[in-house]
């Protein structure tokens, strides 16, 4: 007769809790440096970026639906001079994989008044100034549904990890 009871049936279900586990402490741990590398971005603008005036031409996209039409703004182009004097004109860099909109009113050509923050050695990744005002929580927000379902799977992963690790068996 077999052994019903052998060493892989009963490391089975601790190994897929423990594999579980790892899934969601790795996904954890790579929105964390994803963050951390946007609050970089940000942090380094801060200190060293260069303040000039701007405009920001918003392009909206609009989708039509059940409960009616939506519209988002799909990108964000900012015309500013830089310390060269030369004219700049760049799409705005997501950060963290977000845009930043600036808010005010439009001129006659729908552009919105603004000031940028760039690296002169970068300016093609110019960011409006509101953005720096976003923090490592902030940007944590954008991610909240990865967060949450890498909080989940580890959780999870520990509880049946421990509630499934086989028991010693006297010999």
């Amino acid at each position: 007769m077999q052994n019903v009871d052998g060493p892989a049936r009963r490391w089975w279900p601790a190994a897929a809790a423990v594999t579980v586990a790892l899934i969601g402490g790795l996904l954890l741990a790579g929105q964390i440096l994803q963050l951390q590398h946007g609050d970089a971005e940000l942090a380094a603008l801060r200190d060293h970026g260069r303040h000039t005036s701007a405009h920001a031409t918003l392009a909206t996209a609009c989708s039509f639906g059940g409960r009616g039409t939506s519209c988002d703004t799909s990108s964000v182009w900012l015309d500013f001079t830089d310390t060269a004097g030369q004219p700049v004109t760049e799409p705005e860099e997501a950060i963290d994989g977000s845009l930043y909109v600036p808010h005010g009113p439009r001129d006659p050509e729908g552009r919105v008044a603004t000031t940028v923050v760039y690296d002169p050695a970068h300016p093609d990744q110019a960011q409006a100034q509101g953005a720096l005002d976003q923090g490592f929580l902030d940007l944590a927000t954008h991610h909240w549904a990865a967060l949450t379902l890498a909080l989940v799977l580890l959780g999870a992963g520990i509880s049946g990890g421990i509630a499934t690790w086989p028991q010693r068996t006297g010999r």
